[in-house]
């Protein structure tokens, strides 16, 4: 495997995240020497991330040159659904649209370059460096703040069997090699072949129909890109050991001032994300609010306590087996 030069970011982005857009690009400029963003946007709103980010470092990229939205949808419609369902599917369009962009650009992005790549979310701001890559593949984080079920539902209708053991990996970001893009191309195509299609078609008709034969009731999300990665990850990588990482993002409901970012860095929280365009009660307009401390202290607290009984359950259940 070739050793990137360079640390490859990708993700998608709307106008509405390009203040956080930018915090971020400046804490990775701090954090890493060498970094290529890859940013898939809107064809009507690249002139303005031109303007507002105008870097040599960034590439901007058309998602109508991936896939279209429109052509996207059609592969729903194409598919014989259930009224009711087929309509709840298509109020959430945008948000699977989303993920077969990036999936799509890091597995034509492996093919191409045969270089490792991180998928990144446009909301999350990094607040500590992190190690995203060792000599010969990726490290494999969790957190013990999530764990949704349909999605496993989901990738276990794709890969026909899950690990025995494994935590969510839905941390925002996910870092593949391109070793492991192969291994996860190659379950994608055994779930269904590529024949005749180019990637962004062959992955939203996957992404359509693992939600569709996985989940005989429709839940508002029902496929992750960073649980199917890293899935895949550790099904290729014999179980390995998942590293847990606190984040901050559940529950926050302002922007964080210094001192809380450095309270929050001191407890080795290791990025932040503001999910402020979710239609939650206190996720609206959280970006011209400051976070209250009370909070703030509650979810650090909160995090802090999960992994300490989490690491205590594993050391009694390894004693016990001794």
């Amino acid at each position: 495997m070739l050793v990137s030069k360079f640390l490859n970011i990708c993700q998608t982005s709307l106008l509405r995240d390009i203040s956080l857009v930018k915090e971020n690009y400046n804490n990775f400029c701090k954090f890493y020497d060498k970094i290529n963003f890859y940013i898939i946007c809107p064809d009507q709103q690249i002139s303005e991330f031109r303007n507002n980010l105008n870097y040599s470092n960034i590439n901007l990229i058309n998602e109508n040159s991936i896939i279209s939205l429109e052509d996207f949808k059609k592969n729903l419609r194409d598919t014989k659904l259930d009224d009711e369902f087929s309509q709840k599917l298509n109020s959430r369009i945008s948000w699977y649209y989303q993920q077969v962009l990036k999936l799509s650009f890091i597995i034509d992005f492996s093919i191409k370059y045969r270089e490792n790549i991180l998928i990144w979310d446009a909301d999350t701001i990094i607040l500590k460096k992190i190690k995203f890559f060792n000599e010969e593949k990726s490290i494999s984080y969790g957190t013990l703040s999530e764990f949704h079920c349909p999605y496993f539902n989901t990738i276990s209708s794709i890969f026909k069997k899950l690990p025995k053991n494994y935590i969510s990996s839905l941390l925002q970001f996910s870092a593949v090699t391109p070793e492991e893009v192969d291994f996860l191309k190659e379950n994608l195509n055994q779930y269904y072949n590529i024949e005749n299609l180019n990637i962004p078609q062959w992955i939203s008709k996957i992404v359509i129909k693992s939600i569709i034969e996985a989940n005989k009731v429709y839940d508002g999300s029902m496929f992750s890109e960073y649980e199917l990665i890293g899935i895949s990850k550790i099904l290729q990588h014999k179980n390995i050991k998942q590293k847990i990482m606190l984040t901050l993002r559940s529950r926050l409901d302002g922007k964080l001032n210094k001192n809380q970012l450095n309270l929050s860095k001191f407890f080795n929280f290791m990025h932040v994300t503001y999910e402020h365009s979710h239609h939650k009660k206190y996720s609206k307009d959280m970006l011209m609010r400051q976070q209250k401390w009370t909070r703030l202290f509650h979810i650090l607290l909160k995090n802090v306590i999960k992994i300490i009984i989490y690491k205590l359950k594993n050391l009694l259940k390894f004693n016990w087996i001794l």
